[in-house]
């Protein structure tokens, strides 16, 4: 789940099994439904863009999310209304806990939750209690690599592998860039770009104009410290976390965590 950064959740992402992939679509699906509501047409939403674009990047078929759009933006009335829910937690050693839930029954949401939250260690608090140690961003994660046009590459053209360093002094000079962290592991260059909230669409258009792949963007709730984790609590804090992953109301945790 999420923490600081999405790159564990997209590299799991790419690993999906077939056991998994329709809740995954499942919980796509009420991001693109929820997002819809604001209107159904993506060029005119951009919440309902950046939706759109997670579900394809997960390959989640294209008349899935035409179905959600309707459903969303009120062309199909079939079904519950999704709403966004946040629920707020303690954690493995203290840490702070905010669970963004999606879903058609609160109370059923509440309950999941509850159950996932204390059978592994956490405890549930209100409204308030730790909501005011994280701070909402524009998060967006940049891979290394940038768009050569159709002239090289054929008619779509082709993302090809560039200096991260290239990349992140590009991007440190936009208007609205905060912070940039890479993550270098695993054989990937991801760049986490952070913004302040009302820069974050500005920002995302004009690292789109310049080339450079986007992985992921949304708006994310970044914790303003961290808590750092023994050998022990951070084990627990896995399972913490594995545990809220199984919740199919649950699309976000962002946690403190170091």
């Amino acid at each position: 789940m999420s923490g600081h950064s999405k790159w564990a959740t997209i590299r799991r992402a790419k690993e999906i099994t077939d056991n998994k992939r329709g809740k995954i679509f499942s919980k796509l699906s009420k991001d693109i439904i929820v997002a819809a509501k604001a209107g159904g047409d993506p060029t005119m939403n951009f919440t309902l863009r950046l939706a759109i674009e997670r579900a394809k990047a997960a390959n989640m078929p294209a008349d899935n999310i035409e179905r959600a759009v309707k459903k969303g933006s009120g062309q199909d009335k079939d079904g519950a209304a999704i709403v966004d829910v946040t629920y707020e937690a303690y954690g493995p050693g203290g840490t702070a806990v905010l669970i963004d839930c999606q879903t058609d029954n609160t109370n059923r949401s509440l309950t999941d939750v509850r159950l996932a939250v204390e059978k592994s260690g956490g405890k549930l608090g209100s409204a308030g209690n730790v909501s005011w140690q994280f701070a909402e961003k524009g998060q967006i994660i940049v891979k290394a690599a940038k768009y050569v046009p159709s002239e090289k590459y054929g008619q779509e053209g082709k993302y090809v592998p560039v200096d991260a360093a290239e990349v992140e002094l590009s991007l440190i000079e936009i208007s609205g860039v905060e912070d940039i962290n890479a993550d270098k592991s695993e054989g990937e260059v991801m760049l986490e770009v952070l913004t302040d909230r009302d820069q974050f669409r500005a920002v995302y258009q004009e690292i789109q104009k310049q080339g450079y792949k986007v992985e992921t963007a949304e708006l994310a709730k970044i914790a303003k410290e961290r808590v750092a984790l023994n050998a022990e609590d951070q084990t627990k804090m896995d399972a913490f976390l594995e545990a809220l992953d199984e919740v199919e109301d649950v699309k976000n945790v962002w946690h403190n965590a170091a």
